[in-house]
């Protein structure tokens, strides 16, 4: 039995601990890293000779994520790397990009199945029905796509632009997972984000999905958004509660406009304060949990018979650059712009920009630009962080079978910065284990951090969102 169903079986899962005060909230609502991968891409360098991709040779299974940047009209809230346009040329032409980077990986990466497929952006269904199927037919030609319930194809789709028709294509073309970017229900809301989202057409494109047969549908919600309260954020979870998504993702909004030039388009009188924004967290996740939906922590919710919530309960939870999945495999090759890769050596990643990323692929069919090579103590950290967040407890055996030296001296810094988080009853010492609480499940990226050397490094100047 894992620990997560001792949690379920207890009640806990499903109630917010009375515990969780404003106050704890607040003490830990400051930047930290998400932790789709350790380390994080902030400290990612040109890789000088290394070569992390060389073991994808030896894998025996593969994770597919190809990145479409292109919208149709600008979301103010927006930190995803995007490309804003109507000229369906652009996008003609990146597809064939796409195609030939893929190319570039066939004789480097074993032929074995593709497990978990992910088109993200932008709006992966920017591109035309066509196109794709084009995308899909040239990337099984190279790697082994194979539909069924035993994986798991994923896409991000913009609710006001996806078409009726498109979800057959979807269908046909074996993606079995919806999601679905909502934000907010709130007319004021959608105006300050330039986001207008009619909840009928939610509503019928997740009749028509499950009528298609798409065995989950995700609904992404952010709280923080410029003109929102509690009272308006509980009238859109009212509106989503109906709808019943069986996933939920309850973001915060960091407002970082110093970076992302297109949230100066909003107004920073209209944000709410860190205290409206823990009260929306805390009204959001009681208002989830009371209605059934089980709490994965770091922001995700499912139905407890929904694949994710049950692998959550069985131990079997993985995580990777899109978050939680049912299907972790042994690397992951990313396609496009700024995409991200990995294997059991290191990280690489694409050049951001458009017009870099299409020169660098005409010139030598890839367009890595930097990444990083890991350590024997990367591996090592990367192991701890990945049990945590996913299993929320790490074994003190286990730990001291990796380390050459006891655990509590190699991690000895590691276990003083835990401290104060054990004392907040955040983590639980026990004789065999590091057990994170039900409490915990809030502060998942914080209990992580205590781990990243990188972090806590005396050169470490990276900026990161805040946790709330």
């Amino acid at each position: 039995m894992g620990l997560n169903q001792e949690v379920g079986d207890a009640g806990a899962a499903q109630s917010i601990n009375a515990s969780l005060s404003p106050e704890l909230l607040g003490r830990y609502a400051g930047p930290c890293p998400r932790y789709t991968s350790y380390p994080t891409a902030d400290r990612f360098t040109a890789l000088a000779g290394a070569e992390p991709w060389s073991s994808l040779q030896q894998v025996d299974s593969l994770s597919l994520y190809v990145h479409i940047p292109f919208c149709r009209s600008l979301c103010y809230f927006c930190a995803c790397n995007k490309v804003i346009t109507r000229q369906y040329g652009l996008a003609s032409s990146y597809l064939s990009n796409l195609l030939q980077e893929a190319q570039w990986y066939r004789d480097r990466v074993a032929a074995v199945p593709v497990v978990q497929l992910h088109l993200g952006g932008g709006t992966p269904t920017f591109f035309s029905d066509s196109d794709l199927e084009r995308l899909l037919a040239g990337l099984g030609e190279i790697f082994d796509l194979r539909a069924g319930s035993d994986v798991e194809y994923s896409i991000e789709a913009d609710p006001r632009t996806l078409e009726l028709e498109t979800l057959g294509t979807l269908q046909r073309l074996g993606f079995n997972r919806l999601s679905m970017g909502i934000q907010d229900f709130n007319p004021a809301v959608q105006q300050a984000i330039n986001r207008i989202c009619n909840p009928e057409q939610v509503r019928t494109l997740t009749e028509r999905a499950r009528e298609r047969g798409f065995e989950s549908i995700s609904y992404d919600l952010i709280y923080g958004l410029p003109g929102q309260n509690v009272d308006s954020l509980e009238r859109t979870i009212d509106t989503v509660l109906a709808l019943a998504p069986d996933r939920i993702a309850l973001y915060h909004y960091a407002h970082l406009p110093d970076r992302f030039k297109a949230q100066r388009l909003i107004s920073c009188d209209l944000i709410p304060s860190p205290m409206e924004k823990i009260a929306m967290q805390l009204t959001a996740a009681r208002r989830l949990t009371d209605a059934g939906y089980q709490f994965l922590g770091m922001d995700h919710f499912a139905r407890p018979e929904d694949g994710l919530a049950v692998a959550a309960r069985e131990g079997r939870l993985a995580r990777n650059f899109q978050g939680y999945t049912l299907m972790p495999a042994d690397a992951l090759v990313g396609l496009g712009a700024s995409a991200i890769s990995y294997s059991r050596d290191g990280y690489w990643q694409n050049a951001h920009r458009l017009k870099e990323y299409a020169a660098a692929i005409s010139a030598r069919g890839q367009a890595i630009h930097r990444g990083w090579q890991l350590s024997a103590d990367d591996r090592l950290r990367r192991w701890l962080i990945m049990e945590l967040m996913c299993h929320l407890r790490v074994s003190k055996g286990e730990l001291s079978q990796r380390t050459a030296v006891p655990f509590t001296q190699y991690f000895r810094a590691d276990l003083a910065r835990l401290q104060p988080l054990i004392a907040d009853g955040l983590v639980e010492e026990t004789q065999t284990d590091f057990v994170v609480t039900e409490r915990g499940r809030w502060f998942l990226r914080n209990i992580a951090a205590s781990f990243d050397t990188h972090l806590h490094g005396a050169c470490s100047d990276a900026r990161y969102s805040r946790v709330l």
